[in-house]
């Protein structure tokens, strides 16, 4: 979980705001997705490949899994 202030010092306030839009699904993952993903870097080993899924699933359930946590952090610091 981060909190607000976190996500505030590591975002610009136009990439907040494509951050939103992403979590509400009007924008595509990918457009930041790597910043998503390395600002989540210490809650997941991103080197971490599960041996039931494919690569593809496992990419999936990656961007899920952010996703989640994004919306969660973004809820509960109020500005969702």
């Amino acid at each position: 979980m981060k909190t607000i202030t976190q996500i505030k010092k590591h975002f610009s306030e136009e990439e907040l705001k494509l951050l939103i839009e992403i979590v509400k699904g009007k924008q595509d993952f990918e457009i930041m997705g790597q910043q998503i993903k390395d600002f989540y870097s210490d809650d997941y080993n991103p080197d971490e490949k599960y041996s039931t899924l494919m690569e593809e699933d496992d990419d999936m359930w990656l961007r899920n899994d952010l996703l989640e946590k994004l919306e969660f952090d973004l809820e509960l610091g109020g500005v969702l």
